[in-house]
C-alpha cells in the first residue's frame, strides 16, 4: 500500500478532536494522490463535504474553482497534480443558532497539526495555495490578509501563495481594490502553474564531459 494510502487510514481513525471535547463530526476527509505538484489548503471541511465525504464540494469550493480554472487547471486536476486539504480534517460544526459554520479553534488546529506536517512530507508539492485567512496566517504569521493577497512567499523549498476565501460570509472581496489583488494572486497561480509544469516535463540535461 502506498504511504499516502497508509496516512489516509490513519487519518480517518483519528478522534482526538472529540476525545477533547469539541463539537467536531468525524470521519476526518482526505483527499488526494501523492506525490501532486500543487495543494490546497483551506480552514476546515464544510457541512456539504461532510455530507458528501469528499474534500471542497460547497458553494465556497466550486467559487474556488472557478478562480483556478481561470488560471489554467482543469477538474482533472483537482485530486490528481493538486492535493486537497485543510488546517483540520473534520467538519467543525455549526455556530451556535446559526447556519454559519464554526472555525476551528487553536486547539483543534493543534492537535490535527501533524496530520498536516505528513501531508506536506508525504506529497511534496512544488507550490501550495494557501486558501483563506487562517491558513495564511497558520503559514506565515498574522498579518494583514491585503498586504499579502498578490503576493508569493517561499519556504523550505515551497512556493506560498495566499488567497482570500471565497464563502459569502467574507466581505473582503467587496472591495474593488481587493478583487484587483485577487485577480493579480490568480495571474501569479497561472505563472506558477506555467512554470512548474514546465518543469516537471523538462528532460534531464546531460552530464558534461
Amino acid at each position: 500500500m502506498l504511504e499516502i494510502e497508509l496516512l489516509h487510514q490513519e487519518i480517518r481513525l483519528c478522534r482526538a478532536c472529540t476525545e477533547a471535547g469539541f463539537s467536531v463530526e468525524p470521519p476526518p476527509l482526505v483527499s488526494g494522490h501523492a506525490p501532486a505538484t500543487f495543494m490546497l489548503i483551506g480552514q476546515a471541511p464544510s457541512r456539504s463535504d461532510q455530507l458528501n465525504q469528499h474534500m471542497y464540494t460547497g458553494p465556497a469550493a466550486q467559487k474556488l474553482f472557478v478562480w483556478l480554472r481561470s488560471a489554467g487547471f482543469t477538474d482533472d486536476d483537482f485530486g490528481g497534480i493538486f492535493y486537497l486539504t485543510a488546517l483540520t480534517k473534520c467538519f467543525p460544526g455549526r455556530l451556535p443558532g446559526k447556519s454559519t459554520d464554526r472555525a476551528p479553534s487553536s486547539r483543534e488546529m493543534a492537535l490535527c497539526s501533524h496530520w498536516l506536517t505528513s501531508q506536506l512530507a508525504i506529497v511534496r508539492p512544488k507550490a501550495v495555495l494557501l486558501f483563506g485567512k487562517m491558513a495564511v496566517d497558520r503559514f506565515l504569521g498574522p498579518g494583514s490578509m491585503t498586504d499579502r493577497i498578490g503576493q508569493t512567499f517561499h519556504q523550505g523549498g515551497i512556493e506560498y501563495i495566499p488567497l482570500p476565501h471565497s464563502s459569502g460570509a467574507s466581505t473582503w472581496l467587496n472591495y474593488p481594490e481587493n478583487r484587483a489583488r485577487l485577480a493579480l494572486a490568480l495571474e501569479i497561480v497561472r505563472q506558477v502553474r506555467l512554470r512548474v509544469l514546465a518543469e516537471a516535463v523538462s528532460p534531464t540535461a546531460p552530464a558534461s564531459g
